[in-house]
């Protein structure tokens, strides 16, 4: 299906009614392109706001896809930076990213809003940000609403431009550059491109849309940098398109903007089986916690049962406690004591029992008779609750072994190894 391309060149201004009670219509100024499966152009143009609800045609099938609009905006309304965020995980990390925002930049933190590419955040790896005005999203995005369709994509002008170590890249639109490198991209006055080019650890430069001046090259000097020039005609809009897809491209529309896409309709039909199957999730995990319970009630109910015997057989040791007495009586008839490490199911289950709370829920637990040990799914309310029920075992003659530990919702869950070695 067709593409259409729009590069918005102002801000979107509401226009109230003349009652006052309402938005009717959108002061915008913004060039169009109309691009086929094949890459070639079926039209373009630069229009208002009228414009383009006249090329907004809901009958058209193509143009109500989200997938098929791309929106650019000018990158003097965003913000681009690269950030060191703090963070355990990637929730910890998302939690995090708008404090180390809110130092670069001067407005009011809940007043912008901040995208960031995909994939990311990723622990131990800068985060590459854009940050706009919510108000300037908020509008634009309720402009094209008021039109009839959804964009799928609203993306700085050079998210279409590559950008890798060490490079710079530079797309000329006559008096204007538009500019990116690794971690940052603007639009310049090309009479301010020298300070770019002096970039000491500058190694590839490439050039769309026309080529570097005498003056220009003499900038770069005798350094060892490789200069690629692709002097293909057109304005920016035809530019940027041609480079389109790019899979890493940050799109604002993310959090309380991101687009609903069509619904896929083989995705559909197994909406019934993925819910049924979810039913007998719940049933099984049920199944489990009603598992472990049981097994905690016989558990205290048979250490209860073997100290009063060993209390009645003799009365004058009234020090044993449910977790000395195997070994004592054994002691006492003169037999080997045998190795703890044959702990069985009801033994693990009985110390996890005794040293959790209501902020503990059994997910799963799998006895492994051979070794001796017994795996257990968790979910805890906090990380510090984890490592205090480690402890709390330990103290018992358990060891815990945390297999895995995540941030769900609702708690961490944890996979946890018991075994007595």
């Amino acid at each position: 299906m067709p593409t259409l391309f729009l590069r918005v060149l102002t801000p979107a201004i509401p226009i109230t009614d003349e009652e006052g009670e309402g938005y009717e219509t959108f002061s915008i100024d913004c060039e169009w392109l109309i691009v086929e499966d094949d890459g070639g152009e079926r039209a373009n143009g630069r229009t208002d706001y009228r414009g383009l609800r006249d090329l907004a045609d809901p009958t058209v099938d193509w143009i109500t896809d989200p997938g098929n609009i791309i929106v650019l905006v000018p990158n003097e309304f965003v913000f681009t930076t690269v950030a060191q965020v703090p963070g355990a995980s990637a929730g910890q990390m998302r939690r995090a990213l708008p404090f180390v925002i809110e130092e670069f930049i001067a407005d009011d933190i809940e007043e912008v809003h901040i995208a960031l590419p995909p994939g990311m955040p990723q622990r131990g790896m800068s985060v590459p940000c854009s940050v706009i005005a919510t108000d300037l999203i908020e509008n634009w995005v309720n402009c094209f609403t008021s039109m009839g369709f959804a964009p799928g994509y609203l993306l700085p002008e050079t998210e279409l431009l590559p950008s890798a170590p060490g490079e710079i890249s530079l797309l000329i639109d006559g008096d204007q550059v538009l500019v990116r490198t690794e971690d940052q991209a603007a639009m310049l006055d090309r009479e301010n491109l020298n300070i770019v080019l002096e970039a000491e650890t500058l190694e590839r430069i490439q050039v769309i849309g026309g080529e570097l001046s005498g003056p220009e090259r003499d900038q770069v000097g005798g350094r060892d940098i490789e200069i690629d020039m692709d002097a293909t005609q057109g304005s920016i809009l035809v530019l940027l398109a041609a480079r389109w897809p790019v899979a890493e491209a940050t799109n604002l529309l993310q959090g309380p903007y991101a687009v609903r896409r069509k619904s896929d309709p083989d995705a559909a039909r197994w909406k019934s089986v993925a819910a049924l199957a979810a039913v007998w999730l719940v049933i099984f995990a049920v199944a489990l916690v009603a598992q472990g319970l049981w097994s905690s009630t016989q558990a205290n109910r048979l250490e209860a049962e073997s100290l009063a015997l060993y209390r009645d057989l003799f009365p004058n040791d009234q020090t044993a406690t449910p977790r000395t007495v195997r070994r004592r009586l054994a002691a006492r008839l003169g037999e080997a004591v045998q190795d703890p490490g044959g702990r069985g199911f009801i033994e693990y289950v009985a110390d996890l029992a005794a040293v959790s709370d209501n902020s503990v829920t059994v997910l799963g637990l799998n006895y492994a008779e051979g070794r001796s040990e017994l795996s257990a799914d968790l979910r805890l309310a906090r990380y510090e609750d984890l490592d205090q029920l480690k402890e709390s075992l330990a103290a018992r003659g358990v060891n815990a072994e945390i297999s895995s530990a995540e941030e769900v919702e609702g708690g961490v869950r944890a996979r946890m190894r018991l075994s007595t070695s």
